[in-house]
């Protein structure tokens, strides 16, 4: 089978077959299979993360990194190759991510004579379910021996083809807030007897929003997001307990403590107008994910000679969260998204949408990026 005809047969298989983060066993067992094909020697170094590697002439090594985790979020779309797993949902593309990079693999195992270094391919599981599944990597010895790491994310707002390549941040802290507002229950014929928790949540939903509009430096990232709320009992009862969730997005570590703070304040400032009691619970997830400027120009510079100079493209950094930022944190490396959108065709929707898909055209593109910028790497140092 050609390479490229490999690439989505792959991706069309996992996305057949999704399995959700930290669950990833049939998953692991198929890269297994895969990677023993290409006569490589895989290790489980948990449960379901995997590393593999191709032995090049000379010392250095450059890992590859795929997350494997699948969403749970519903499909809607009508491909032949639907999730087969309902509920369970490959919306983010690691589909093509684990794809890519057994392309990658069979093109550098190709190419091994011509190889400055080694090549290490690390398969992560539960890049959706914070913690995530890199900080055990890590543990279980991923990056022993790695002198490089690169990585790359195909996005649903980026044309099929395209390369973006940032020099410096790229993704944000992606933390995650729980808040329990306690009131007082009643009728609702009589709100003056009672604490109502719906109507004090209202209120804190619009102050959070004020945090980042009038008390954080304009030229500043930062974003505060409610996800969910829930409340009430019935149409004419005063909910006595409310609860929303939401996350927030920073760059700076001194926005996020100051937002961490407000926080507290306005509810303390709720307990004491309105005698509320709260439960608040703050999580720190991902770190910042930033690039070494160095490692970046060599994958721009190998991007170039795939897509060419006129389809490399330089966006701000990213609000979402990454813990290929862990990775990050031990080893130079840069990641990088690369296009996946078509809309002619009718793809064009968001990364966690139960309609995420993407122009297959761009999956043998993502493979040969990969594979060059590793090559560049190696060669460069």
């Amino acid at each position: 089978m050609e390479t490229e005809e490999y690439i989505i047969a792959m991706r069309e298989y996992f996305h057949e077959n999704p399995e959700l983060s930290f669950k990833e066993f049939k998953t692991a067992d198929r890269l297994e299979k895969e990677l023993r094909d290409m006569g490589l020697n895989p290790k489980r170094i948990t449960e379901t993360g995997i590393i593999a590697d191709i032995k090049g002439k000379g010392k250095k090594t450059v890992a590859i990194r795929a997350d494997i985790d699948a969403l749970p979020v519903t499909e809607e779309n009508k491909v032949d190759y639907v999730s087969k797993n309902k509920g369970v949902m490959h919306a983010c593309g690691h589909d093509t991510h684990m794809a890519m990079l057994l392309g990658a693999a069979k093109m550098l195992i190709a190419e091994k004579e011509k190889l400055n270094g080694n090549i290490r391919l690390i398969f992560q599981p539960a890049e959706e379910l914070p913690p995530g599944g890199a900080v055990g990597m890590i543990k279980n010895g991923a990056l022993d021996g790695v002198d490089y790491i690169i990585g790359q994310h195909i996005m649903g707002f980026i044309p099929a083809g395209k390369i973006a390549i940032y020099y410096k941040e790229m993704m944000a802290n992606a933390d995650e807030f729980d808040i329990k507002i306690h009131g007082k229950g009643g009728h609702g014929s009589a709100p003056q007897d009672s604490i109502d928790a719906v109507y004090i949540t209202a209120h804190l939903i619009e102050m959070l929003n004020t945090i980042v509009s009038r008390e954080i430096d304009p030229q500043e990232p930062a974003v505060i997001t409610t996800g969910t709320v829930n409340s009430g009992y019935r149409y004419n009862i005063i909910a006595a307990h409310a609860e929303l969730t939401g996350t927030v997005r920073t760059f700076n570590i001194e926005v996020q403590e100051k937002i961490i703070k407000r926080i507290k304040d306005i509810l303390e400032g709720l307990k004491s107008i309105y005698g509320i009691e709260y439960e608040y619970e703050y999580k720190k997830g991902y770190p910042v994910l930033v690039n070494n400027e160095k490692i970046a120009k060599y994958i721009e510079e190998a991007a170039k000679r795939v897509v060419g100079k006129d389809n490399i493209i330089y966006p701000k950094p990213n609000m979402g969260g990454e813990d290929f930022a862990y990775f990050l944190q031990k080893v130079p490396g840069s990641y990088y998204f690369i296009g996946g959108s078509n809309p002619e065709r009718g793809i064009d929707s968001m990364n966690h949408s139960p309609t995420f898909d993407v122009d297959e055209s761009a999956l043998y593109t993502g493979a040969k990026v990969l594979k060059e910028a590793a090559m560049e790497i190696l060669n460069k140092e």
